[in-house]
């Protein structure tokens, strides 16, 4: 997907999450991702004992979700 002529980095585990508009600022990580049989992206978000399964492309859209900046060692 491309923002302003950028590309989004691929969502990974491990990256994290906060619900846009969300006043308790939870933090939500992403734990798993698989491609659903309608070939859909998913992806499994945490939060301590919580547990949301929502499609790779809300997870990328800021109405839905805003990413927490994480650092990525990069070779």
């Amino acid at each position: 997907m491309a923002i302003f002529g950028r590309k989004t980095p691929p969502i990974q585990v491990g990256d994290r999450f906060m619900k846009a508009n969300d006043q308790t600022r939870k933090v939500w990580e992403v734990s798993r991702l698989w491609t659903a049989v309608d070939g859909v992206p998913h992806a499994r978000l945490v939060n301590q004992h919580e547990t949301l399964m929502v499609s790779v492309g809300t997870l990328n859209d800021q109405e839905f979700f805003v990413a927490i900046p994480v650092m990525r060692n990069e070779p």
